[in-house]
């Protein structure tokens, strides 16, 4: 099995953090986070199977 870490791109995770609003709530954080999780999958360059893993896991967890 592939370590699913070996696909991760190279652009961190949290970039694009500091666009964030101050007075978001919890909720939009929360969607924020789930956008930011489903466009950085969406960029990795994974196969089908692992592609799947990774959707599976962060689905399993809410993030997705």
């Amino acid at each position: 099995m592939a370590n699913l870490l070996d696909h991760i791109p190279a652009v961190p995770l949290l970039e694009g953090i500091d666009h964030w609003p101050a007075t978001a709530t919890r909720q939009h954080y929360f969607e924020l986070t789930r956008e930011l999780v489903a466009d950085t999958v969406a960029r990795m360059d994974l196969e089908p199977d692992a592609e799947a893993e990774v959707i599976a896991a962060f689905t399993a967890a809410g993030l997705l």
